[in-house]
């Protein structure tokens, strides 16, 4: 098993690369919704949510491969996959939340509600998630601890450069 410390540090450094590896696709977002709020086509959103989607799930990925090899317990690593899983299941959902608004199979404001509730369950339960690896592993390194540590580095980086 590998330290609280040198997997808090390895997963502060995976998360800083993948940060600036998902700059481009936001740009692309971000264009995909002017086009979107411009042309006013529900099919237009799938385009996003494949843009959107792809990073999150590229860094989940990542994540899931730096967790797995930090503890070798079967039950352990089951629930890393179940949670890249969760992450894997949000463009889904939201891929067919769009195709049912399509087919008119619901209305825009269900779309809404559905992928507020639907989000919003995924986050919730990959939070679960991280507390049960916690009770598995008590080395591992929640979300939680991870942002907390950055909000703390990037709060005395600016300290330092303040002076």
């Amino acid at each position: 098993m590998v330290d609280h410390e040198v997997r808090l540090e390895q997963m502060l450094k995976d998360d800083e690369k993948r940060k600036r590896q998902m700059v481009i696709p936001l740009i692309g977002v971000m264009l995909l919704f002017f086009i979107y709020f411009w042309k006013t086509n529900i099919l237009l959103l799938l385009p996003m949510v494949v843009v959107g989607q792809v990073p999150i799930i590229y860094h989940a990925w990542h994540r899931m491969k730096l967790l797995l090899s930090f503890n070798e317990d079967a039950q352990y690593q089951q629930l890393v996959r179940y949670e890249f899983g969760l992450k894997f299941a949000q463009p889904a959902l939201l891929f067919l939340l769009i195709l049912s608004v399509e087919l008119g199979w619901i209305t825009l404001l269900t779309f809404i509600i559905g992928a507020f509730i639907g989000i919003i369950s995924l986050l919730l339960l990959s939070v679960r998630f991280d507390r049960k690896l916690k009770t598995i592993d008590p080395l591992h390194v929640t979300g939680v601890e991870l942002g907390h540590v950055q909000f703390e580095r990037k709060k005395q980086q600016r300290r330092r450069e303040n002076g």
